[in-house]
């Protein structure tokens, strides 16, 4: 079955759009907060959620802390880095240029960053003269990841890097994964690179073209480059969540994620651009067109596309989403009901079940049952009592509260990882015991189990 066009419908909501009423009653918001709130005392998200009805914003609250150590809370008005969201930004910002005629989707590399420079390391020919704009916007180019590395995130990610030397350090000189065009691997190596041409060709850093070309034009004003150098007003702390609690996050060097992922902002200000973005004014029709629509599996430029079945109703639905250490946000836009959500999160927990669940509140379906995750109920017994207590507690729970509680089987990797981490090994053995009576078919759990007490 041949993909609808984004673009066509988009077009025919703009002619629309001020004649639009929302549809979503009271009763509606009411639901949408009582889910957010479960959600938010289960330790399952901390942070701020927004949904509108075409322009007009109609649900729009903050939950948990913006810093856990000194009490401050998240308001809507919190900044919180959106991470891979960054991608469309830099998306719009090259088909600016494209617009400009200072770049076209089949420049290649070496046409930005040759490797012979006077003051600027480049890119090898080798591979550099194979790979197009378009390829490294629709994610084809072939390109490893550099964040795939372990150690990278692990050690090299928290330090300050030459952002023109990062390229050859962990990417540029690597076999490519498959030939520019012939396969697509989301990542972040091509939007870093786009970052560097898009320096090149407007004479600015990333960082003032951003400002004149996308957050002046759109009108946002808590916006901008998540600097690691910059103090920034009313940014939330990025913190993990454990089953034992919330602790810091590492802190991710700006040079580390750069036009790929170091953009901070707000949820109302998130809400602007995409309005600026799908209305065609960051640029024409023309271009809107093209960033709109698939090019390789479901994804346009810098942004994800796809259809999603709610009901008897398909819808298509337009996504970007972003995840850091400490940061996770998440953007959809339905583009036949004109509904946006957005979420944004600084414990790193923007996961599909809130958002599946607040799509089935505004398409009139029932959310499915939140259930208390069973790892931080017995994290919370186990840090105060001991693991034995623990698993006593869990056979009460488990006559009392079975259908209330996520007691999965990744919920028990999840706390006996926990403990291992911590070199508690003898309190993931039991909690893995536990498991494999609640779970006797699970080969993971028997497998992870033997692999300890052999």
């Amino acid at each position: 079955m041949p993909k609808r066009n984004f673009p066509v419908i988009l077009l025919t909501l703009v002619i629309v759009l001020f004649s639009v009423n929302s549809s979503v009653d009271t009763e509606k918001t009411a639901e949408i907060n009582d889910v957010l709130s479960t959600f938010h005392e289960y330790k399952m998200f901390n942070g701020v959620v927004l949904i509108a009805e075409g322009d007009e914003i109609i649900y729009n609250k903050a939950f948990g802390k913006a810093n856990f150590e000194w009490d401050i809370p998240n308001t809507t008005s919190t900044r919180f880095q959106i991470a891979s969201i960054t991608k469309t930004f830099t998306a719009c910002l090259t088909m600016q240029f494209i617009e400009m005629g200072l770049l076209n989707l089949d420049d290649v590399i070496t046409d930005h960053l040759p490797l012979f420079t006077d003051h600027l390391p480049g890119y090898p020919a080798q591979t550099g003269d194979l790979i197009t704009i378009k390829h490294l916007l629709e994610q084809s180019a072939g390109i490893p990841d550099y964040l795939n590395d372990p150690d990278f995130l692990k050690y090299d990610a928290l330090l300050e890097h030459d952002r023109y030397e990062l390229p050859k350090n962990y990417f540029s000189e690597l076999d490519l994964e498959f030939e520019p065009g012939t396969d697509w691997n989301y990542g972040n190596s091509g939007y870093y690179l786009l970052g560097l041409i898009i320096e090149q060709v407007s004479g600015m850093t990333y960082e003032q073209a951003l400002q004149k070309y996308i957050i002046e034009p759109s009108g946002l004003s808590d916006t901008g480059y998540a600097s690691s150098s910059e103090i920034i007003d009313r940014l939330a702390n990025g913190y993990l969540s454990s089953p034992a609690g919330y602790e810091r996050a590492p802190s991710f060097h700006s040079s580390a994620g750069f036009s790929a992922g170091m953009i901070y902002s707000t949820a109302p200000d998130i809400f602007k651009w995409s309005r600026a973005l799908i209305q065609g004014r960051l640029f024409p029709e023309g271009q809107l067109h093209k960033m709109l629509s698939h090019q390789i599996e479901d994804y346009g430029y810098g942004i994800f596309l796809g259809e999603q079945r709610i009901g008897d109703h398909t819808e298509l639905v337009m996504s970007s989403f972003g995840n850091m250490p400490g940061y996770s946000s998440h953007l959809s836009y339905f583009a036949e009901s004109d509904y946006t959500i957005i979420i944004m999160d600084n414990t790193q927990q923007c996961t599909n079940s809130i958002f599946f669940s607040l799509r089935d509140i505004l398409f009139q379906h029932s959310a499915p049952q939140i259930r208390e995750p069973g790892s931080g109920i017995l994290a919370s017994i186990i840090e105060d009592q001991g693991v034995d207590e623990a698993i006593e507690y869990f056979w009460e729970l488990n006559e009392t509260r079975s259908g209330e509680c996520d007691f999965s089987i990744n919920e028990f990797m999840r706390l006996s990882d926990f403990y291992l981490e911590r070199e508690h090994t003898e309190t993931a053995i039991q909690i893995l015991e536990l498991a494999a009576a609640v779970h006797p078919n699970s080969s993971m759990i028997r497998g992870k189990l033997s692999e300890l007490t052999e």
